[in-house]
């Protein structure tokens, strides 16, 4: 059997010094995989508390280690147009040599979607079936495919690749 840990390091609350030197302890630790959330407000405690975006901190991480994976557990759907998000998944990728893995959920945290003006649909139905779309364009783009969205989709892509 081979089992893998990771380490999911918060990315509010602390300076980059801090975040880069847990970072590095954790591979000389042996951790396989270090993994942030996403939130673009504090959703433990003060919500006017520092936080990192965590596709830039992942980069960071990424060029301060050399063997773990980096990832977001989880990133929310809403915040991002999917295309967008494949082409910055596949960007943190190539600078991390292979390195990233992309997590995505559908986004629960009703503030931050208030405060930056987000989408957040009129419920969880809403934002699992933006998820589902989200991932099927994700996968083809991923996989190299042009996507372009059908007629009655949440998404507009026109030939995206």
């Amino acid at each position: 059997m081979n089992i893998k840990l990771g380490l999911q390091l918060w990315n509010q609350v602390y300076s980059w010094p801090v975040a880069r030197d847990a970072a590095i302890r954790a591979e000389a630790l042996g951790y396989d995989s270090l993994w942030t959330w996403e939130h673009a407000l504090s959703c433990m405690g003060a919500p006017d508390q520092d936080t990192f975006d965590a596709y830039t901190l992942l980069t960071a991480w990424s060029q301060v280690t050399s063997t773990v994976t980096v990832g977001v557990l989880t990133g929310a759907n809403t915040f991002w147009n999917p295309g967008l998000l494949a082409k910055k998944v596949t960007s943190l990728d190539h600078v991390s040599g292979g390195r990233a893995v992309l997590g995505i959920g559908a986004g629960w945290f009703e503030p931050e979607h208030t405060a930056f003006g987000i989408e957040f649909g009129s419920g969880f139905g809403d934002r699992l079936a933006w998820l589902d779309e989200s991932v099927q364009a994700m996968r083809g783009l991923l996989d190299g495919e042009t996507i372009t969205s059908p007629k009655d989709g949440h998404y507009s892509f026109r030939e995206a690749m």
